[in-house]
């Protein structure tokens, strides 16, 4: 038989023992209710976002959507939960995304991918996914973790901007085309003085490129005013090297072949001495002092072989 000493102390050692035991269960208790407070405040965090979250596994079964997700594609979480589900893409998008998503792995944890889906409703919508590769060593088991952003306002927003920038720049170019026209206008403007008259006032510097202007303009203004006198001032113009005054005898001649002469007028003392210095001819050209002269010489001309009105 057990002594009373030796009942005494198995008794004290029985309630040690249990004590230890109800310490273990309240801090296990507390442990439990800490979790599942984490995990209301977790998922608390989860749903009050506005942004589409899902988890997956490698075979694409769902195993978490929050409520955002299943609101988006009009899923319950019965219907996703445990199930496959992948959101329509267009067949155009698809291929994109699937090598976008073929790089997820260790060394790219992360990877961000941007199509549309086609919702319940039928609308097409642009999504941004941010996916991220699973932890650990992976398997059929691993979770891949999805958050989705609706992004169709950015990218409408996005294609209006390039519509409203390509409309500019057309704008921009028309604008410059007429500006252009303008200023060859300016450069070369052509004047009708009386029937079959026309007289074109040159001023300032007279380069190759204003030179060549100025016959086109005058050429096309010889067959639209069927001229048969061009009156040429060069009163304004200060400098005329030898390649410019070259190219306004062509021009004179240029002219003489559609039946027309050319009176030069204004020729300053300068340009004269580089016209004869570079040994330019200015032969079957009238050259006279001031336009006024030039112009009283067409009118006193007259009409002079006049040609069938141009076609």
């Amino acid at each position: 038989m057990r002594t009373g000493a030796a009942a005494e102390a198995e008794l004290e050692m029985l309630r040690r023992r249990n004590a230890e035991l109800e310490r273990e269960l309240a801090e296990k208790r507390r442990v439990e209710i800490a979790l599942r407070e984490s995990e209301a405040r977790y998922r608390g965090i989860v749903e009050d976002q506005t942004e589409l979250i899902c988890r997956f596994r490698m075979d694409g079964t769902l195993t978490f959507v929050n409520d955002v997700y299943c609101r988006y594609f009009d899923k319950t979480q019965e219907e996703l939960v445990g199930h496959r589900f992948t959101p329509l893409v267009p067949d155009e998008d698809r291929l994109l995304l699937d090598q976008q998503f073929a790089k997820l792995g260790p060394d790219n944890p992360i990877v961000h991918t941007e199509h549309r889906v086609v919702r319940p409703d039928g609308s097409t919508r642009w999504m941004h996914w941010t996916n991220r590769a699973p932890l650990g060593e992976g398997g059929p088991d691993a979770e891949f973790q999805a958050i989705g952003v609706d992004v169709t306002d950015r990218r409408q927003a996005e294609d209006e901007v390039r519509r409203l920038n390509a409309e500019l720049e057309l704008r921009v170019a028309e604008k410059t085309m007429k500006l252009e026209q303008m200023v060859r206008e300016l450069s070369a403007p052509l004047m009708p003085v009386a029937d079959q008259v026309i007289a074109m006032p040159l001023i300032g510097f007279l380069d190759s490129a204003r030179a060549a202007a100025a016959l086109e303009t005058l050429l096309q203004g010889v067959i639209a005013h069927n001229a048969t006198t061009v009156v040429l001032d060069i009163t304004g113009v200060g400098v005329i090297d030898a390649q410019v005054a070259d190219a306004m005898i062509r021009l004179a001649k240029a002219v003489r072949l559609l039946g027309a002469q050319v009176v030069l007028t204004g020729v300053q003392p300068r340009i004269a001495q580089t016209l004869v210095e570079q040994g330019v001819g200015v032969g079957g050209v009238v050259t006279l002092r001031s336009l006024k002269e030039g112009i009283a010489f067409a009118l006193r001309r007259g009409p002079v072989g006049a040609r069938p009105p141009a076609r």
